[in-house]
């Protein structure tokens, strides 16, 4: 009894390390161990009790038995081979439990049917055979014992039970089942060590135990042996096992330690270990000494401090140190190699324990290039390309901490701004390349005419914004704008020419008109169109007037961009007439039509539209609009009539402009040949290489375009004969004038001669009288359109108009 309880006690403890170990590093194979052990500890339990029955007695000898199959069984399943998946675990225990256990509970319980118990041996040993066929038939050690202990095991067995000792085959289910375990756990591992050996050697011994046993009872009966040699076995296997685990541990570290020298010290990126209280470094790696420029020796003498900049150390010693030491990811930030040059880095690190320490370890990303390229790729997206001022975007951001300032410091602030008087005349005489170096040198003078707190950007193509912060009064804001003006006083030098450039200025200051920024600067840009429209060469304070203009058109755009997603616009139609009197088309018109304003015609939203970035939404919804209305009329039986369209340059730069038109005509199921294209000659001089590419491709889809208010920009017929445009349209303008004395007769007679040269039909806009309209018809004219004929209709009256068909009567203008 006390030999059993040591035995218990000492087991007991041993599985326990098993735990500890499994605390820490959590296997299958030390799962089934531990299991397997706990098998044997119950088996050892049950040698407590001492039955005094001939049943009791029987229990306690297959409890016995099952106990210590059960810890064999454990030990099968935590081979390699069985324990990767629940389906191997579920029918190994089973081929190797059940039928020994079968076969022990007949025995121990009286069944002695020798047919029965060899019948139940020879299943049990086919199963196991056919398992180790299955997960072993790579491993022709495991096979090949296999197949023997299966053999000598039945052999045994039916020897047994023929005479009359079917006790045996329990014993020599118990010897094979440690025998392949021996063997399996050889197998797994495959190495000559202390752990490896002691284990398979136990194991092997604790095989043959059960027939040394039964040998000793059967020759030499007069030996006592004591059952604590039998136990030996199980102690060597359970030390083997703790070794083997051990020698695991330690390979293992080996290895780790191994893959941090690879990791660490042969690693590309600079790292090092350094400790969380005094910041000193503890370890470096070769790219850190190489990067840097510091020895070793220099850097296990340095904390983390010596690499950062003074200034980051005074101004934010804490934070700096705080953040090396609690972050994941840091950066960038700062760093100084030994020659002095500064570094932008990210850190990449996580607490660790080293050499008994509480550590850091810090992974170094140099991105100094990669910073750089970001900043200038910021630069670029806040900056004009051309004068290097600041953009819009970098504007509005500073217009906004200026305008905070002024308010935190009961302060003034202004927005200017400017555009050049005549800047186009420049282009059209000395070129584009000219006018670009012009406006080089304004920034130039602008900028020195500042203080370092104001800004200056370029917020067009000859527009310029300038914000004033810090001012004690308006009159000061009026003070900066007679020096700006006064800035181009001097001629600009230009390719040995003196240009003379005037500016019209627009002043409007904070918070006098208004408290929000983007109100100050379309009342400010509202007042430089007064000053403009005076002559030029002077400035404009905002006026009540003036402020209220800029109030309604903020109004309109918010209006704007909500019936753009809600719907409200509508589309009315000018009726185009050939010569002869006879309809011919259409243009398309939108209109807006404000709850307030009422009926708000183009000319007062169409420039709110495009410098809020609304007209290309506005003009798809347009070019949209006009093919659904389109189809419906043809459907309905309407006779097909061209419809010209106004298209914005803006919609012309959005690179798929021709392939969203191309998308519309196909899902309305559109003639192409009944649209018309109307652009600007600013829209086509302009962005003359993308507009020429976009026009080709829809021209071959079979749209024609025009050139809308021709005369009044700076291109030339040379020119446009090189695009695709079948229609010029004579402005307004130039028709109003054509019947006065030294009026614009002849420049209608040279531009209709021109246009039908180069196979060109020509509109005539704005006809407004009989006079017009009979000089226009003798000169050729092929198409017009004005109050004449008709002003722009409904789409609702279309229909009715098409339909009647007949030639006009015509009548005096607004008749």
């Amino acid at each position: 009894m006390q030999k059993t309880l040591l035995d218990i006690i000492i087991l007991g403890l041993l599985i326990l390390l098993f735990g500890s170990i499994y605390l820490k590093w959590a296997t299958r194979r030390l799962q089934f161990w531990i299991l397997g052990w706990l098998s044997v500890l119950a088996h050892f339990c049950v040698l407590l009790v001492s039955p005094t029955t001939n049943t009791g007695q029987s229990l306690q000898s297959f409890m016995q038995f099952g106990f210590l199959l059960l810890g064999g069984v454990s030990f099968i399943l935590a081979s390699s081979a069985v324990s990767i998946d629940a389906e191997r675990v579920w029918s190994t225990a089973a081929a190797l439990s059940f039928p020994p256990l079968l076969y022990a509970a007949l025995v121990t319980f009286g069944g002695t049917n020798p047919l029965i118990l060899d019948l139940i041996a020879i299943c049990g040993e086919t199963l196991v055979l056919l398992l180790t066929v299955r997960f072993y038939r790579q491993r022709p050690l495991v096979l090949y014992s296999s197949f023997f202990a299966a053999a000598l095991n039945v052999l045994t067995t039916v020897v047994s039970t023929l005479h009359k000792r079917p006790e045996l085959g329990i014993y020599a289910a118990l010897t094979q089942l440690f025998f392949m375990n021996a063997v399996l756990f050889w197998d797994d591992f495959r190495r000559i060590s202390a752990g490896v050996i002691t284990a398979g050697i136990g194991l092997l011994v604790w095989a043959a135990v059960f027939p040394s046993a039964v040998v000793f009872a059967a020759f030499f009966p007069q030996i006592n042996i004591s059952p604590e040699v039998w136990n030996v076995p199980k102690y060597f296997v359970e030390f083997g096992m703790v070794l083997t685990l051990l020698e695991d541990e330690l390979e293992y570290a080996s290895r780790q330690s191994l893959d941090y020298r690879l990791l660490f010290d042969g690693n590309p990126l600079p790292m090092w270990i350094f400790d969380r209280k005094t910041l000193a470094f503890l370890r470096v790696n070769d790219a850190a000494i190489r990067h840097y420029g510091y020895s070793r020796e220099q850097f296990l003498l340095m904390t983390i401090r010596d690499l950062c900049p003074a200034e980051a150390l005074e101004d934010r010693k804490e934070s700096v140190v705080s953040s090396i030491v609690n972050s994941t990811v840091t950066g960038p930030t700062t760093h100084i190699l030994r020659s002095g040059h500064r570094i932008q880095v990210e850190e990449i690190g996580h607490t660790i324990k080293f050499e008994g320490r509480d550590a850091h370890f810090i992974m170094i990303n140099d991105v100094t290039d990669r910073q750089l390229l970001h900043n200038q790729l910021v630069h670029q997206a806040q900056h004009d390309m051309l004068t290097g001022l600041p953009n819009r975007l970098l504007l509005r951001d500073r217009m906004e901490q200026a305008l905070v300032s002024a308010a935190r410091h009961s302060q003034k602030a202004a927005v200017v701004c400017i555009d050049l008087d005549r800047f186009k005349q420049i282009n059209d005489i000395y070129g584009h390349a000219a006018g670009d170096a012009v406006l080089q040198q304004v920034a130039v003078r602008l900028k020195a005419r500042l203080r370092q707190m104001d800004t200056v950007a370029r917020t067009g193509g000859e527009e310029f914004t300038v914000v004033l912060g810090g001012l004690a009064s308006a009159r000061d804001a009026g003070t900066v704008a007679n020096d700006l003006i006064e800035s181009f006083r001097e001629p600009f030098s230009m390719d040995g020419f003196m240009l003379e450039i005037s500016a019209s200025l627009g002043v409007a200051i904070y918070p006098d008109d208004g408290l929000d920024s983007e109100l100050l600067w379309k009342s400010a840009d509202a007042a430089m169109y007064r000053a403009k429209n005076s002559g030029g060469n002077q400035y404009v304070c905002v006026s009540r007037e003036i402020s209220n203009s800029a109030s309604e058109a903020t109004e309109l755009e918010v209006y704007l961009r909500r019936i753009l997603k809600e719907g409200g616009l509508e589309l009315y139609y000018q009726p185009q007439y050939t010569i002869d009197e006879k309809l011919c088309g259409f243009e398309a018109l939108v209109r807006l039509r404000h709850p307030r304003f009422g009926l708000v015609l183009p000319d007062r939203f169409i420039p709110i539209a495009e410098e809020s970035g609304l007209i290309v939404s506005l003009g798809n919804w347009v070019i949209e609009e006009v093919c659904r209305q389109s189809r419906a009329w043809v459907e309905s039986g309407l006779p097909q009539l061209r419809i010209a369209v106004n298209v914005s340059p803006l919609q012309f730069m959005r690179v798929d402009f021709s392939n969203f038109v191309e998308q519309v005509l196909k899902h309305h199921n559109m003639d192409p040949h009944l649209i018309e294209f109307e652009v600007t000659e600013t829209t086509v001089m302009r962005n003359l290489d993308e507009v020429a590419r976009q026009m080709r491709v829809l021209s071959d889809q079979g749209i024609r375009f025009s050139v809308d208010d021709f005369g009044t920009g700076y291109s030339s017929l040379r020119h446009l004969h090189q695009l695709p445009i079948s229609t010029l349209k004579i402005d307004r303008s130039f028709v109003e004038r054509i019947c006065e004395r030294n009026g614009t007769y002849s420049i209608v007679e040279a531009t209709l001669s021109l246009a039908h040269s180069l196979g060109m039909n020509v509109v005539a806009e704005g006809v407004e009288n009989k006079q017009q309209w009979a000089i226009l018809r003798d000169l050729g004219c092929d198409v017009m359109q004005g109050f004449l004929f008709s002003p722009p209709i409904s789409s609702q009256a279309v229909p009715a108009l098409v339909e009647a068909a007949t030639p006009v009567t015509l009548r005096s203008a607004r008749g």
